[in-house]
């Protein structure tokens, strides 16, 4: 029953937004069409959820073409061979195909969030399959030797895949169901990933057979990184330290925002929209509160039933009984209950950020100025009893719901306003605690701003909190990997290092997390501890029949270059959503491409320095 209702759903759901995009396309075709003496702007939530899956769509396309010419450009200049280009691509590019229909037949959406979940694991994989056919090409070509690579790179890999699992599992653990679903893709493409790069690219390989010279490239690497390392570890190491307890001081600055507005790029035609509803029609992001009144146990007779008599009996009635009088009816309307509805009104009112603001008490202040002069209780009665049917659903039923005995006041937020979205809430509701009287029994506030809010704060706890968890579950996988201690101590501390800098900067620089950048600490600590893995598996094989500062040496020209590479191309990879037109994407694959480089920077630098100190 389950399965059914969810196909039902994501059939209305797939129906809703199709008709919700023509809608859209037409609107603008006839602005299009419009007189062009008038300035015409299209805003709401609808368009925002429109235009945001297009922009996403949109991104998709762009990166997935900018990634795959990126990494072709950087493996040719890794290999210098085009066929070894078409192994990698052939096994990464056959990965996705199968994560691709492994989604399709579960089901799992793909979503804003994980909307780069194809070309993020496009280039784990790619990352993945570098290591292994570096490892390969150090052996002579023949197929004796590409089983013992095979064998000696399997636990690393799985290794760096598991990790990577951790990393990214860490985001199942979250209340907010686009994040778990970004999780449960993560862990799945990972492990199709894996699988791929241990049945495909030895295929391919076996294929094609290709010997390649790769001396130049050992040679740039070693100039570049070797020097600095064995020249000014000490230097790197105090530096590396020094920038992480500064980091640690930017993290306490992070913090989560939700400006709709601010999303897009001013030049886009949702930005121009939506702050024209800001600044002239009332705001944007809708605030509600809803009012519980307490029951009036005294009175018998609702005011809103149904009376069944002719002018002539109510008359007589009127006169003689008077069924408006206390005794007999139940008057909702009480000084107690305007007074609560009214102060909260203008309290909003008063408030700057605050546009728009809707209630009973709106029909009232109208009703005052028609009369010249306010209505009293008995008058407001009288007033919601004769007003006609039609004119109720318009004006008071979203705003009164007599029965239930709640009222609802309705505000919209300006949303390019630079203020505190979490301090307007706590502001609002201790406001209410602080001035309700005797007639409230319960108040809430919510609408779209508290739920966005909310979520936002959650996902920041747990994916905050959970860091930690996440580096201890890695700390011990090294231990069982590695077999000493030590050397996992030295492991973990540049996948410390990398995340903490990334959310240092980020705290610095005052920039609020929101749903896509929230996960750059996950994507960093699952790539550096790839890269870390990968490194340390090759040092110790090298230890073996070298001093430190040989292995380290020899490390670097292995391994560290297929770190080296795979850094570089995450980085320019993730550097071309810099161009999308919502502003989410754009930080996330600007710090995301400078987490890259920190992590990079940790493996090839502070890990060998950290290594070569450890042994003097």
């Amino acid at each position: 029953n389950s399965i059914i209702t969810k196909k039902n759903y994501l059939k209305i759901k797939k129906l809703h937004d199709e008709k919700r995009n023509d809608l859209i396309k037409n609107i603008r075709k006839i602005i299009n069409e419009a007189d062009k003496k008038h300035s015409y702007y299209l805003g709401g939530v609808e368009m925002i959820a429109n235009d945001v899956i297009n922009f996403v769509k949109k991104d998709i396309i762009i990166f997935s073409i900018s990634v795959v010419l990126i990494i072709i450009g950087v493996l040719f200049f890794i290999f210098r061979e085009i066929k070894w280009v078409i192994i990698s691509l052939l096994t990464s590019s056959y990965a996705i195909i199968v994560i691709f229909g492994i989604l399709g037949l579960s089901q799992i959406e793909v979503t804003a969030i994980s909307s780069n979940f194809s070309a993020l694991i496009f280039i784990l994989s790619i990352s993945m399959n570098i290591h292994i056919i570096n490892y390969y090409r150090l052996l002579e070509y023949n197929e004796n030797n590409l089983s013992v690579t095979l064998k000696n790179m399997f636990w690393p890999c799985l290794y760096t895949t598991l990790t990577t699992m951790v990393a990214f599992g860490s985001l199942i653990i979250t209340d907010i169901k686009p994040i778990i679903d970004f999780g449960f893709i993560m862990l799945i493409s990972l492990s199709i990933s894996l699988l791929c790069s241990f049945t495909i690219l030895p295929l391919c390989i076996l294929l094609f057979s290709v010997n390649t010279n790769n001396e130049s490239n050992k040679a740039v690497l070693k100039i570049n990184f070797i020097s600095l390392v064995l020249d000014h570890s000490k230097k790197i190491i105090f530096l590396s330290f020094l920038l992480f307890i500064i980091s640690i001081y930017g993290a306490f600055n992070l913090g989560v925002e939700n400006s709709f507005v601010n999303y897009f790029k001013k030049n886009t035609e949702i930005y121009k929209g939506m702050k024209l509803i800001d600044d002239e029609l009332g705001g944007t992001t809708p605030l509600d509160i809803i009012i519980t009144f307490k029951k009036n146990d005294e009175f018998i007779i609702s005011i809103d039933d149904e009376v069944n008599i002719d002018d002539e009996e109510f008359e007589d009635d009127f006169l003689d009984e008077d069924i408006f009088s206390s005794t007999k009816s139940d008057n909702w309307f009480t000084d107690e209950k305007i007074e609560m509805i009214s102060t909260i009104h203008n309290y909003l009112e008063s408030r700057d950020e605050v546009g728009k603001v809707q209630s009973i008490e709106s029909l009232i202040k109208l009703a005052n100025l028609i009369n010249k002069k306010p209505l009293n209780i008995f008058e407001l009665s009288v007033l919601y009893k004769e007003i006609p049917e039609n004119y109720k659903e318009e004006l008071i039923y979203p705003y009164l719901i007599i029965d239930k005995n709640m009222a609802k006041i309705t505000a919209r937020i300006k949303d390019s306003e630079d203020i505190n979205r979490n301090n307007i809430i706590l502001e609002i509701q201790t406001f209410i605690e602080k001035n309700k009287n005797s007639s409230v029994e319960d108040f809430k506030v919510n609408g779209l701003l508290v739920l966005y809010n909310n979520m936002l704060d959650a996902l920041f706890d747990s994916q905050i909190k959970s860091l930690g968890f996440v580096i201890i579950l890695i700390f011990l996988m090294f231990i069982i990997l590695f077999k000493s201690i030590k050397l996992s101590i030295l492991a973990i501390i540049p996948n410390i290092f990398a995340s903490s800098f990334i959310l240092g900067i980020i705290g610095f620089l005052s920039i609020p997390l929101d749903i896509m950048t929230i996960t750059i600490a996950a994507i960093t600590i699952g790539i550096a501890v790839d890269n870390t893995i990968h490194y340390l598996y090759r040092f110790i094989e090298f230890k073996k029949n070298n001093n430190v500062i040989q292995a380290v040496n020899l490390t670097n020209m292995s391994a560290g270059l297929a770190v080296l590479t795979t850094s570089i191309t995450i980085a320019l990879g993730f550097s071309i959503l810099s161009f999308s037109s919502f502003i989410p994407t754009v930080i996330f694959g600007l710090f995301t491409s400078l987490a890259m480089i920190f992590a990079m920077i940790g493996v090839l630098l502070l890990l060998p320095s950290l290594l070569i100190l450890y042994k003097k």
